[in-house]
């Protein structure tokens, strides 16, 4: 039968027409095209995206049309039936027409039809009863509209209706139509919403923060791995108010903001500990309803360890980790201020470590700091539980000791750190007997005012140095006048160098075999205004501890180049000076170019100029080597003063590039009547000899031990025997005779 054009669309026609050309029979019922099993379940995974939005949004318009027999039909890009579903009687006719799943909907096989012409033309399509080019179908009216959506590349398809004739409504194509903008709508909706969450992910684990995500209930819908590894909880965990961190994120469920709080965390599997500044806020939905929380947490534990570290470091020691100066005054203060209130005792202990600035300078900070760190262990291991210890700075501790029931127990806790010293300290291959000076002041609460205990504690600790060292002190009422006697005598003695109230006294040197005067040792005094002349044993330590020996030593040095300039164009015959070189002086690095400058200053012969040292300034030996040959290659002689006593191996004096060794006095006392002083001079003379070099003994104050001395073989001497120590004026006569 053929259309009447005026009443038929031109899709139609047209369809109609290529289907008459290809001479398709229309009254022959098709051979349907079927895809195979394997076909069809690949074709349903493809469009698995449309199937997870179709079913909620069909069963809409089955309702909306409730009353009207149809079945939906989804077919592929390919016009392949891949989904039937609707009212089973019209599905068991199309049934019985061939129309099933994997059915292929084709224009060549089955002639005009809405699916094909949907999906070529790209638009809503109806096809009604005689519209269809096989008469077979003319009792159905069909409906179909395109759609499409991504998955893996772009899909395309048609949804279709398929009603009797009798049903036939061009509403709908439209509810249809509809229905499948709904259905691309939401597949986009789900693939925005998915992106978004991918992105909500990777923002969320490329956070270096922590990120933690709640539902109302408290159950975490989201967690990065670093909010994992601060808490040890995970996904679907639901929080509870047990922990500080858990209490916050409640609260932030509840509807309340939270900014940079500091939480401590410790994750619930391994213990570890974290400290977080948390921000927080509540999820809402479009109601302003809270619907969870939302929290982000910053590690900020190295902060919080840094800071840590300096409040540590601002009441500790860096170097020993005792309490430092700031410790001991805040808890001298905390301390002072109980007695107040309550009957107690306190008692400062003040320790200034003997000779510690010469083994500092002499092997150097290193060893220095080395030994500070054992002094404070052994101390520490001491001290009773109500006793406690600070490192001051330098080489002073101090001791807190409260509650102790009388002064003999302040007593025994001193006498026992003095014992604590007996045993010996060794650095590498060097043993020390180091000993403490300590001065005590005692603070027993009888309702006086706090004391300044600190400066009492110092007053007898500057006692007890000029006990001789190694003791204690406790402090009396009769120390004050000494510590300010002592403290202007500081004062004194800076202005000394300044003012040139110091000055050289010479002492002979003489040939054993000779007897002539072969030399001078340059030897420092002090014209006091007041107090008349001061020998340096007196103040030389005094200077030390100030740090101003260095300072001397240029004096001594300049005063003494200067001697022999004066003394050469007086006309005097060449004659060397000896003076001592302090630790400091040694150790300096400039100690070259400064014997230099004096040597060039004065135009003498370096030859004229000789420098003692004692064996404890060579205990570097390294140092001491390359020291001693930047001075030999001056010129200048080079002493080894105080031989015999110090603390070098002998074997290391075949190493150092000296000329003369001095034995100490200390030898020479008892020569007449110790022999065992006899065997040490006489192997000390042997060895020198040995090794090329002169001996000078010291302290020569008989004949008698001159005669024995020279017997020994021993080249010089100087000592009261032969001529005290003399200011310039007189030795001037005793080297014109």
């Amino acid at each position: 039968m053929r259309l009447h054009p005026e009443n038929v669309p031109n899709y139609i026609l047209d369809s109609q027409k290529r289907c008459e050309l290809r001479g398709m029979d229309r009254y022959a019922i098709p051979q349907q095209q079927n895809i195979i099993e394997e076909q069809l379940e690949k074709a349903l995974i493809d469009y698995k995206k449309l199937f997870d939005v179709y079913d909620p949004l069909v069963h809409q318009l089955f309702q909306l049309v409730k009353g009207i027999p149809f079945v939906l039909l989804v077919t592929d890009d390919e016009c392949t039936l891949i989904e039937v579903k609707g009212d089973a009687s019209i599905k068991r006719v199309i049934e019985c027409m061939g129309i099933r799943p994997g059915a292929k909907f084709i224009e060549e096989v089955v002639g005009t039809n809405s699916i094909a012409l949907s999906l070529s033309l790209n638009e809503p399509i109806q096809v009604i009863g005689s519209h269809h080019y096989q008469p077979y179908l003319h009792t159905i009216a069909c409906y179909s509209v395109p759609f499409q959506f991504d998955a893996n590349g772009t899909k395309k398809g048609t949804i279709s209706i398929a009603t009797l004739v009798d049903y036939q409504s061009p509403l709908l194509l439209s509810m249809l139509n509809s229905v499948v903008n709904s259905i691309e709508r939401e597949i986009r909706l789900k693939d925005f919403n998915k992106r978004l969450n991918i992105l909500n992910q990777v923002i969320i684990e490329s956070s270096k923060n922590g990120i933690i995500e709640l539902d109302k209930s408290g159950k975490i819908t989201e967690i990065n791995t670093i909010a994992q590894a601060m808490t040890g909880w995970e996904k679907e965990f639901s929080i509870h108010n047990s922990t500080p961190l858990g209490s916050y994120l409640n609260e932030i469920r509840e509807g309340k903001d939270i900014t940079d709080v500091e939480v401590w965390i410790t994750n619930e599997k391994t213990g570890k500990k974290t400290v977080v500044l948390l921000d927080g806020i509540p999820i809402r939905n479009e109601y302003d309803l809270v619907i969870g929380a939302f929290g982000h947490m910053k590690d900020v534990t190295n902060r919080y360890q840094v800071k840590e570290r300096y409040n540590y470091l601002a009441f500790h020691d860096e170097l020993t980790g005792l309490a430092n100066r700031r410790s001991f005054q805040q808890t001298l203060v905390e301390n002072l201020a109980n007695l107040i209130f309550k009957d107690g005792s306190l008692a400062i202990f003040l320790l200034d470590l003997d000779r510690f600035k010469f083994i500092n300078d002499t092997l150097g900070h290193e060893k220095g700091d080395w030994l500070l760190i054992e002094v404070g262990k052994r101390l520490k291991e001491f001290l009773p539980d109500n006793a406690s210890l600070f490192r001051m700075g330098g080489d002073e501790f101090t001791i807190v000791f409260k509650d102790f029931e009388n002064e003999d127990r302040v007593r025994v806790l001193a006498e026992g750190i003095i014992d604590l010293f007996h045993n010996s300290f060794t650095i590498e291959s060097y043993e020390f007997h180091m000993s403490t000076s300590i001065g005590v002041a005692i603070y027993q609460n009888e309702g006086d005012q706090p004391i300044p205990l600190f400066q009492r504690a110092d007053t007898a600790m500057y006692r007890a140095k000029e006990k001789g060292k190694n003791t204690f002190v406790i402090y009396d009422a009769n120390m004050e006048h000494s510590y300010f006697k002592k403290f202007t005598f500081e004062q004194e003695l800076r202005n000394a160098i300044e003012e040139n109230h110091l000055e050289l006294y010479y002492q002979p040197q003489v040939s054993l075999c000779s007897q002539e005067i072969i030399g001078l040792e340059a030897l420092l005094r002090w014209n006091h205004p007041r107090f008349g002349l001061i020998m340096p044993d007196e103040f030389i330590p005094l200077a030390e501890e100030l740090g101003i020996a260095t300072l001397i030593g240029d004096y001594v040095l300049q005063k003494a180049c200067h001697q022999l300039k004066s003394w050469k164009e007086q006309g005097y015959r060449p004659i060397k000076i000896s003076i001592n070189l302090s630790p400091q002086d040694f150790l300096s690095h400039t100690i070259v170019e400064k014997v230099k400058k004096g040597l060039t200053d004065s135009d003498i012969d370096p030859q004229y100029l000789e420098l003692e040292i004692t064996e404890s300034m060579a205990m570097d030996v390294t140092n001491a080597t390359e020291m001693m040959k930047e001075l030999n290659r001056i010129g200048v002689q080079i002493a080894m003063d105080d031989f015999g006593k110090g603390y070098s191996s002998l074997n290391y004096l075949k190493n150092f590039p000296i000329h003369r060794l001095k034995i100490d006095r200390s030898f020479i006392n008892d020569i007449l009547i110790e022999q065992n002083d006899v065997k040490i001079i006489s192997a000390i003379i042997h060895l020198a000899h040995s090794l090329n070099l002169k001996v000078i003994a010291e302290g020569v104050e008989t004949k008698e031990q001159a005669d024995f001395l020279f017997n020994l073989h021993c080249d010089e001497a100087q000592g009261y025997f032969y001529g005290k120590p003399l200011p310039v004026s007189e030795i001037e006569g005793v080297l014109s005779k």
